[in-house]
């Protein structure tokens, strides 16, 4: 029986917030620091994410972003904790309108890894959302608490068959080295193939909502002579928002990686800003915008990389505004 049937779960009832997700060795541990093992068993899966829901169900209701560093981390925790930070300064009793969502068929593909970090994937039915969700979790020794660090959001169509390794558990793909050569651009190069995508407008993206239609996007921005649009891509460098990349069964692979959006707009004489509660949160000891105000946002994006030779299709995305500056 494969893994994928014997991970499925039901998990209706359970109640979610909307997030603003080598051979074997002759040395075994328990652990897993050497030897390649399952980074979980199918009840550690289930608990993680019955942990998520309880703990994101009080933070996000709560606007308490100190909470959700308990079961987020990496671009996700980034983008969701400044969210939190900003939503608290506008209204610090909390969201009054805050309702759970529930999740249904929950599957889990989980990997055997050696070393750390570990990381499995949950895939999720939200209730009253069309698109399905990717959770990927994650952790650094058996001592930590699992986490998300990446989530996608995409139509079930979307959501690509995953391979399996002989055994039946979901193949990743290791970002460092000669990893992922194979593909039409290796995971680690992906984020700054990207961002010089959006800077130069070539690159081997297909046409779509987060590639082509942001160049337009942008163009029309600086159709207006009431103030001029700058922007900055750049690939996230930083180790806590490394890519990560898992194998489809047409020999491609998923690829969850993260990209820095910087804009900045200058506005003309006698003009204006209007500024919505958040952004003025973030911008409380970072300078009063009277010239220009440069948002800083972190995106999450997970894209399909074809084998061999072939265009890549950015299929999510998940972005937030984590700081903002004024002159």
């Amino acid at each position: 029986m494969r893994l994928r049937g014997r991970l499925a779960t039901t998990t209706a009832g359970v109640v979610l917030s909307l997030a603003m997700a080598a051979g074997l060795s002759g040395c075994m541990t328990v652990h897993g620091e050497k030897a390649v093992v399952p980074a979980a068993t199918q009840e550690e899966a289930e608990a993680a994410l019955e942990h998520y829901v309880e703990i994101n169900n009080q933070a996000k209701r709560d606007y308490d972003a100190e909470q959700n560093d308990e079961i987020e981390v990496g671009p996700l925790g980034a983008i969701d904790g400044a969210g939190l930070t900003a939503r608290a300064a506008e209204s610090p009793i909390g969201d009054p309108d805050f309702e759970p969502l529930q999740l249904g068929d929950t599957q889990f593909h989980i990997p055997q890894q050696a070393g750390w970090p570990k990381f499995f994937i949950a895939d999720t039915k939200p209730s009253g959302l069309e698109n399905r969700w990717l959770m990927v979790f994650t952790r650094n020794s058996v001592e930590e608490d699992w986490r998300v660090s990446y989530l996608a959001t995409l139509p079930a169509e979307q959501v690509p068959e995953f391979a399996e390794d002989g055994d039946g558990y979901l193949e990743d793909i290791p970002v460092d080295g000669d990893a992922g050569d194979d593909l039409a651009v290796p995971p680690a190069e992906l984020g700054t193939a990207y961002a010089d995508y959006l800077q130069h407008g070539q690159g081997p993206f297909t046409e779509g909502p987060f590639t082509s239609d942001v160049l337009a996007e942008r163009e029309q921005a600086n159709s207006d002579a009431a103030s001029l649009m700058q922007y900055r891509d750049s690939a996230a460098e930083e180790e806590k928002f490394a890519p990560l990349a898992v194998r489809t069964e047409d020999g491609g692979a998923l690829v969850f990686f993260t990209v820095h959006h910087d804009s900045q707009e200058t506005l003309a004489p006698d003009e204006t800003f209007e500024l919505n509660p958040q952004v003025e949160a973030l911008l409380e000891t970072n300078g009063t915008p009277e010239h220009s105000l440069t948002l800083h946002r972190l995106a999450i994006k997970t894209a399909r990389v074809p084998a061999g030779d072939g265009p890549v299709e950015v299929l999510s995305e998940v972005q937030g505004l984590i700081s903002a500056e004024g002159r």
